[in-house]
């Protein structure tokens, strides 16, 4: 199923809602909500419920909590290596720098191929060398943090002057092509990276559609429950006005009869409201969580990074796998609860007439 493309985030929406910071190694809650590790930390440190701050989902079951260390709690959550990108790439287009070639003079471009900063004058000199005439030079202010991101290529772990361009199933890495032939030689399947994150992207597009689909699912939950309330309202109304209507013939004889009335209607609807309401807040929870975790999806799926895409992707299959995308709805959502009133005109009739009326 094809989603359009999410939008690039503005910088605000890099910034962590505990320190109101550019997040700094942020990790994503099971709510699909993202902190930075320290302020994560820190939250979970300062609460006696282990809650969201955005959102109060449960960030761990409570019969869990001081089974761990909030320090092991806040590493085992993943790290969105995707929003991480996206803040080093903005930070680095917001800074000043100079010229990694004569460092004397300030940077004004940058080489989406190789990551060095140049000035003017030895940006020339960078394209005319055999090596890197062929590089990609963009000056920094006409430059995207989105751009800068997908342009950063992983170094290798072992050989740090190469790229890595394999990826090894066996042992789960990116590698570069000389550790293909020496470290991972007998490994029985070394993938090209490109397959590999091309895999990875058609996961992450079906990951999508599937919170695309529970959203639509809930919305529509949700929409019943609010019929279900209006069509209640309605019927309370009308049976008020009923009850106006009997009330104010007997206002004289009978006024304590029309208060017991009016309470007993309200009492009904409010049974009924309370009920769906509180159905109501957990699918909408449900729904944030969906929503929150498509965001995170969407953001990788669009990653240029090929070494955040595939590492990102299993840990989202594994978060999606575990949302709950069903809706059930309470049995008395199904009908709508009527409050009715069933009046005795002749017993209405002969208090009339006992009162003189």
């Amino acid at each position: 199923m094809a989603t359009a493309a999410p939008p690039v985030p503005e910088p605000d929406d890099m910034d962590c809602s505990v320190c109101h910071e550019q997040f700094v190694q942020p990790k994503l809650l099971p709510c699909g909500h993202l902190l930075c590790h320290h302020c994560l930390l820190s939250w979970l440190q300062s609460q006696d419920q282990a809650l969201c701050p955005l959102c109060r989902c449960a960030i761990m079951n409570p019969e869990e909590q001081g089974q761990k260390s909030w320090q092991d709690v806040t590493d085992g959550f993943p790290t969105d290596l995707a929003m991480a990108d996206l803040v080093g790439a903005h930070r680095l287009l917001k800074q000043s720098h100079s010229c990694c070639i004569c460092e004397e003079a300030a940077a004004t471009c940058l080489c989406l191929t190789c990551g060095d900063l140049f000035c003017e004058s030895c940006r020339k000199i960078h394209l005319k060398m055999k090596v890197t005439r062929n590089h990609t030079v963009e000056d920094l202010t006409s430059l995207t943090a989105d751009r800068v991101a997908g342009s950063q290529h992983a170094a290798c772990a072992v050989h740090a002057d190469k790229i890595t361009e394999l990826f090894c199933p066996t042992h789960g890495e990116s590698i570069c092509q000389l550790c293909a032939t020496s470290r991972h030689r007998s490994c029985p399947e070394v993938k090209d990276m490109e397959e590999k994150v091309k895999d990875a992207r058609a996961v992450l597009a079906e990951l999508a559609a599937t919170l695309t689909e529970g959203e639509a699912r809930l919305d529509k939950a949700i929409q019943q429950l609010d019929a279900h309330l209006a069509q209640t309202e309605k019927q309370t109304k009308k049976a008020v006005a009923e009850i106006e209507a009997v009330c104010a013939r007997l206002e004289k004889s009978v006024q304590a009869c029309r208060h017991r009335l009016n309470k007993l209607a309200h009492s009904t609807c409010s049974d009924v409201k309370k009920a769906v309401t509180e159905t109501k807040t957990c699918l909408r929870q449900r729904r944030g969580k969906l929503t929150s975790h498509k965001h995170v999806v969407q953001r990788v799926q669009e990653a240029k990074n090929r070494d955040t895409v595939s590492t990102m992707t299993p840990v989202m299959q594994t978060r999606v796998g575990n949302l709950d995308c069903s809706v059930t709805l309470p049995s008395g959502a199904k009908d709508i609860s009527k409050v009715t009133v069933v009046i005795d005109a002749k017993a209405v009739t002969r208090i009339e007439k006992k009162s003189g009326l």
